[in-house]
């Protein structure tokens, strides 16, 4: 996403109460961290190297509820590519408000 020259890449924001939930509908599920704290972790490290390194992160809040039915209008497989593109659309709905 780009706004005057700048580029900003949309980092999905999970919920602290829909990680377990979230773990049990995707299909890979091995992909993403066992517990929340573990996630979030690495998540703010991964920010913070993207900041550093001169790129602009956005945090996108990631609901799940929101991403299964956005998964089921579109008949996409919950994996981490459909969850890439949920993230990209929700910033790109966000910038154009």
């Amino acid at each position: 996403m780009t706004s005057k020259g700048q580029i900003f890449l949309g980092f999905a924001w999970y919920r602290p109460d829909q990680w377990e939930d979230l773990k049990k509908f995707c299909e890979d599920r091995e992909e993403l961290e066992d517990t929340y704290e573990l996630w979030k972790q690495g998540a703010e490290k991964a920010f913070r190297d993207m900041r550093a390194s001169g790129q602009t992160p956005l945090k996108v809040d990631f609901d799940l509820l929101e991403f299964k039915m956005w998964c089921s209008a579109l008949n996409k497989r919950p994996v981490g590519a459909s969850r890439s593109e949920f993230t990209v659309t929700k910033l790109r709905e966000s910038h154009e408000r």
